[in-house]
């Protein structure tokens, strides 16, 4: 049997919600045993039981989490179940996972209502980890989403998406600060997106996408949480940098110079370290297989729809 570590969400905002998290992760435990053949453990469900630890109490918490954390050195891979959302506790496995180097994949349990409502798909990472082929796949395999339109000062690019960007655009276009949710700057050139893009692609029925830098997305789903209050409705993707011999080889046949290509390798470890350490709850994706990466990528992007 394969061994799995459960992440699914624990303390609800009162006790019936925390009950039907309960419920919801013995039913995700009988998914992995019985329909896939898999060993599973989760510290959730074991460390707070009457007697063991008090989740109530900051100290005995992190000792759960710790325990937790060293089954995970054990463990073939991590599995997380969606449904009921992602709470932070989840975020820090995730992560912890990630740091390990081991294999994790996102879920959703059949049968079971999932209270997900996302609206815009955001994709971040660094450059050569394949987020507009990533997009283009998901693009195709869901042909309801759409693209939301940014600005740029720089000429089109082959690898530019239709209706991804208005290029060749001077400086002046972006000096109407309360025409823009955010105008930054990278590799030299000056970005943009317009708050009628953003709340239209909103306020519309399909799901949209943009690839976004890191220091936008806080600004994003700050914007959306004033639409909607009460649901996350932003899922913030970050495509995590393939092996460094990996990234080369894609970064050589991109026609990129040995001096960028090293700048690249450096920027993707600064990159990748600093979403492992954000605030921003990333839902990482893995792009290492060099048949099936993307593929399973867009898959782990589908279950959010």
């Amino acid at each position: 049997m394969k061994r799995v570590i459960i992440e699914t969400p624990y303390k609800g905002n009162n006790w019936e919600e925390t009950k039907e998290n309960i419920r919801f992760a013995r039913l995700c435990g009988h998914d992995c045993i019985v329909r896939r053949n898999e060993a599973w453990f989760a510290s959730h469900l074991l460390y707070t039981q009457e007697g063991v630890l008090d989740d109530k109490i900051p100290e005995e918490r992190m000792l759960g989490i710790e325990g937790g954390f060293a089954w995970k050195e054990t463990a073939d891979s991590t599995v997380v179940y969606v449904n009921r959302g992602i709470s932070k506790g989840m975020h820090l496995g995730i992560r912890k996972t990630i740091s390990f180097g081991q294999p994790f994949e996102y879920r959703i349990l059949q049968d079971y209502p999932a209270s997900m409502q996302f609206k815009i798909f955001t994709l971040t990472g660094a450059s050569g980890a394949g987020k507009s082929t990533l997009a283009r796949a998901f693009l195709k395999q869901n042909p309801s989403s759409r693209l939301i339109t940014s600005f740029t000062t720089r000429s089109p690019r082959e690898s530019d998406m239709p209706g991804e960007y208005g290029c060749n655009l001077p400086l002046e276009f972006f000096k109407d600060k309360d025409r823009f949710l955010w105008v930054v700057k990278a590799h030299g050139n000056v970005y943009g997106t317009t708050k009628d893009s953003i709340r239209e692609a909103f306020f519309s029925g399909a799901p949209h996408l943009m690839i976004l830098t890191p220091e936008t997305i806080p600004l994003l789903r700050t914007a959306a949480a004033e639409w909607d209050s009460i649901n996350s409705v932003v899922a913030s993707f970050y495509v995590l940098s393939p092996e460094e011999k990996k990234l080369k080889q894609r970064l050589y046949v991109r026609g990129e110079t040995a001096h960028f290509v090293e700048q690249r390798i450096n920027d993707c470890k600064k990159w990748d370290k600093e979403a492992l350490a954000s605030d921003i709850p990333y839902l990482f994706l893995s792009n290492n297989e060099p048949d099936t990466g993307i593929q399973n990528a867009v898959q782990q992007m589908l279950l959010f729809l």
